[in-house]
């Protein structure tokens, strides 16, 4: 029974964690700030890619456009392509040990936000030839970057969340470490390190 506990514990942890996550970003004004809301759904799976590796951000990548896509308005799939995209390449970034990878995800959440906003000010600047507007490429940019000093702090803040709730609650079993003790193990059948 512990072993199956063991094994589905990631699921249940990732499936509560993205239902809280999003009724936090599409219903709760909770860490609204200037009628701006944080994107969980960008966020999560970025801190997942790179804390657990690829294979996590995939999926979570996926789940998580989905909905954003899904709650938020169809966007013909391309916030889960994106958001898929990037957490995926996230899980290939450099492991850092210590503080210095708290300025790694900072880095990457902010370079994030911008390269989303900057893509939907060319999407809407495209999506206009559709009607019979004629606005410039830098009314789209202004307007999109209206907001983005906000929308980088409330991004940040929210990772701080996530990875407080992450030392809480982790989706995989911490490994055992001995805190000290004998380096090599003699017994036959176990580990030499």
């Amino acid at each position: 029974m512990k072993e199956f506990l063991t094994g589905i514990r990631p699921g249940l942890i990732y499936t509560l964690a993205i239902l809280l996550g999003s009724s936090m970003q599409f219903n709760s004004q909770l860490f609204e700030l200037a009628k701006v809301r944080p994107d969980f759904l960008l966020v999560f799976p970025l801190l997942t890619g790179m804390r657990y590796g690829p294979r996590d951000g995939m999926i979570i990548g996926l789940i998580c456009g989905f909905l954003r896509d899904y709650l938020s308005g169809r966007y013909f799939g391309l916030g889960l392509f994106f958001t898929f995209l990037i957490a995926w390449g996230c899980g290939f970034l450099p492991v850092i040990r210590g503080r210095l990878r708290y300025a790694l995800y900072a880095s990457v959440i902010i370079f994030s936000t911008i390269f989303l906003r900057f893509g939907r000010a060319v999407l809407s600047f495209f999506a206009q030839y559709a009607e019979t507007y004629n606005l410039r490429f830098l009314w789209f940019l202004g307007e999109m970057s209206q907001d983005l000093p906000p929308m980088i702090l409330l991004n940040l803040v929210i990772a701080v969340v996530i990875i407080a709730l992450h030392f809480a609650l982790p989706p995989y079993p911490r490994a055992k470490k001995p805190r000290s003790g004998v380096m090599i193990n003699f017994e036959p059948g176990g580990p030499n390190v």
